[in-house]
């Protein structure tokens, strides 16, 4: 870790958290979740060009869950289907690696990732907040004609560091014997959430691209190698701000202060193409209430 990784000195941690909090981060010791095992068969062959979707579906069929969970999302109003699909075979030969590999993300976010015993509907809300900027992410990549999946797994993944911190900050109070603050732990996870979420995807084998816009989401212009695929996940996460409000509410905002997003002039998008966005809330609202 860098020391940008660092909580910032106005953050009153407990000195003992505090202290195990630092040296995780300068040690590289932090612990971060492991994708399930078929999941993370499933981005490895993803990544594979020579790679055939009959592997994909035998890879898919040995966890039952997995699969069952795939055909439910892949049958959900996230995806709408033209026609009911029936069998893994057909799933995986209509949606192709990529899109697998999306479900297989977002299945193992939900039930792996977005969870810590006590907060569930805090964490709950991040999650559907995540789906919805993955959501708006992909319209604008579309718009854009980018890389749609890989704008949904910048929208889906950008906090992907808030829970793992948010977990990691319940245990170490547990661990010091001392009472958890949740608001002192919010300012500690805003301040490292990025860090923490861009380290995460290289855990997992994803692209470095994904990895450095989930790390400057919030500051886009500063990235060297990923700068309009972060723009977009900015401008996607306050988009998915006014659509699916936290309930913790870090960060206020309306449609005005979207209408004049400082990336837009950036991603060269003009007044109809936001119109075109907003318009899609009720929508995309509705899709995540289908799956979260």
């Amino acid at each position: 870790m860098t020391s940008s990784s660092t909580p910032r000195a106005d953050i009153q941690l407990p000195a003992a958290v505090h202290d195990r909090l630092i040296e995780r981060l300068k040690s590289n010791s932090l612990e971060l979740p492991v994708l399930p095992e078929v999941a993370s068969q499933v981005v490895t062959l993803s990544n594979d060009p020579n790679a055939d979707t009959r592997r994909l579906a035998q890879l898919i069929q040995r966890d039952q869950a997995m699969a069952g969970h795939l055909m439910r999302m892949a049958n959900s109003p996230f995806y709408s289907p033209k026609i009911p699909l029936v069998s893994l075979d057909q799933v995986v030969s209509r949606m192709g690696m990529k899109r697998i590999r999306e479900i297989a993300l977002i299945i193992s976010c939900q039930s792996k990732v977005f969870k810590v015993p006590g907060y569930e509907a805090l964490v709950k809300s991040h999650f559907r907040h995540s789906l919805a900027a993955a959501a708006f992410a992909q319209e604008i990549a579309r718009s854009r004609r980018w890389n749609v999946e890989e704008a949904f797994l910048c929208g889906l993944l950008h906090d992907v560091g808030w829970p793992v911190l948010l977990q990691e900050l319940v245990d170490l109070y547990k661990s010091c014997d001392v009472a958890f603050e949740l608001p002192v732990a919010e300012a500690v996870i805003s301040a490292l959430h990025t860090r923490i979420g861009s380290d995460l995807v290289k855990h997992w084998s994803l692209p470095a691209r994904l990895g450095e816009a989930i790390l400057y989401h919030h500051d886009p212009l500063s990235s060297t190698i990923a700068s309009q695929t972060a723009m977009m996940t900015n401008l996607a996460d306050d988009l998915a701000h006014l659509t699916v409000p936290l309930l913790d509410n870090p960060r206020a905002v309306n449609e005005d202060s979207v209408r004049a997003h400082p990336m837009l002039q950036h991603l060269n998008m003009y007044p109809d193409e936001m119109d075109a966005l907003l318009a899609m809330r009720e929508h995309i609202t509705q899709m995540i209430e289908a799956v979260a």
